[in-house]
């Protein structure tokens, strides 16, 4: 078999791999109600579901991009500098901006982030099905043979499959890789106005209870009890005060971790 015919193979099988997990994966996500955080004392993370609950007059890749944390710069060139730990940390803030900017037909930008994320992969040196899952679905989105509602499903799919690679490197990675997806989910929140999505009690004493097991920075476990504060309030009492005040908080969070 010649190379070019190999490489063709590979990337069907590559391909049908995804729609098949797609398929298993959107079965299971049923089960969940968009609402629900806790499914057998586990907190659930899927920042797919999340984002398709937020309610906003305005386009979530617009709001992706005043609130965003990482500048173009270090998306387009990478993270050289930083530690592996925050680098965990942006690829999770790096997945929920593509799933954001894809869900809102910015299609340059989400693939510009998942091509950063796929060079973080080679400096990481993590396994190479990881990485193949990325390039594939940036090839995906590139031929366009797929619609919209099925490649959104695709790429959801990274969430678990990276998760499950994270937790064989230590519980910490698991935690700051959510903490970057969920951080982008509550900025959107934030800057979409929705009072009713930022009452996140499970996930935010979830995370209160591992940074403190990671002893992470005082600056991260008070601005997480100050948005704790804000989200037990009953929605009708959240102010527009309340909601500015989550967005900055959540930004001195991304920038400590990140």
């Amino acid at each position: 078999m010649s190379i070019r015919k190999r490489m063709k193979v590979i990337k069907v099988t590559a391909c049908l791999t995804i729609i098949f997990a797609a398929v298993a994966f959107s079965e299971q996500a049923r089960e969940i109600p968009k609402k629900l955080d806790l499914k057998g004392g586990k907190v659930i993370f899927n920042s797919n579901r999340f984002q398709s609950s937020i309610k906003s007059d305005r386009n979530l890749g617009v709001l992706a991009k005043e609130v965003s944390a990482i500048g173009e710069e270090a998306v387009s060139f990478g993270f050289a500098a930083k530690s592996e730990e925050a680098k965990t940390f942006i690829i999770g803030a790096l997945y929920s901006e593509a799933l954001a900017y894809f869900r809102s037909g910015k299609m340059d930008l989400a693939a510009k982030r998942l091509e950063s994320i796929g060079l973080e992969f080679i400096n990481l040196g993590v396994p190479s099905s990881l990485y193949n899952f990325i390039s594939s679905m940036g090839n995906m989105m590139e031929a366009k043979r797929y619609s919209s509602e099925a490649l959104l499903e695709f790429l959801s799919l990274f969430q678990p499959f990276y998760e499950d690679y994270a937790v064989s490197k230590g519980e910490d990675k698991l935690i700051l890789f959510r903490a970057g997806s969920w951080l982008v989910d509550m900025s959107l929140t934030a800057a979409a106005g929705d009072k009713f999505m930022l009452k996140q009690p499970e996930t935010l004493n979830y995370f209160i209870k591992e940074m403190k097991r990671m002893d992470a920075p005082k600056g991260v476990l008070d601005s997480l009890d100050k948005i704790t504060k804000i989200a037990d309030k009953k929605e009708k009492d959240i102010t527009d005060k309340d909601v500015k005040n989550v967005l900055k908080l959540v930004k001195k969070i991304q920038t400590i971790l990140g």
